[in-house]
């Protein structure tokens, strides 16, 4: 099976519900995230231009989203979708609350 590059692009993967907007000069891409209509291992893939995410990273290399693989990039949408089907179990302390199991400190109604 053979990968496909989409011109000089790399593939994002963002688990943050709604996305993220990158922005590097005049330049921009939206990602998906874990909202979008397609989800691998709870994150949204984005074809992005190389040159537009090599200068955002570089500019956010030090942001915990970066830091723990909420927002990664593969050169291939194949890759892309292997490491996002890997890291299914990576949090990003947004998900929803479990109602059956509330967080700490936190008391249920009870039901009527």
């Amino acid at each position: 099976m053979s990968e496909t590059r989409i011109g000089n692009t790399v593939t994002v993967g963002c688990k943050l519900p709604n996305g993220l907007v990158l922005k590097a000069g005049e330049s921009k891409a939206i990602l998906a995230g874990s909202n979008s209509s397609r989800v691998i291992g709870g994150y949204g893939l984005t074809a992005v231009p190389a040159d537009l995410w090599a200068e955002w990273q570089k500019a956010h290399a030090d942001t915990p989203f970066i830091k723990k693989n909420i927002v990664f990039m593969q050169t291939t949408a194949a890759k892309a979708e292997a490491q996002a089907s890997e890291q299914s179990e990576v949090k990003t302390g947004l998900e929803g609350l479990d109602p059956d199991k509330p967080a700490a400190g936190i008391t249920p109604v009870e039901k009527k």
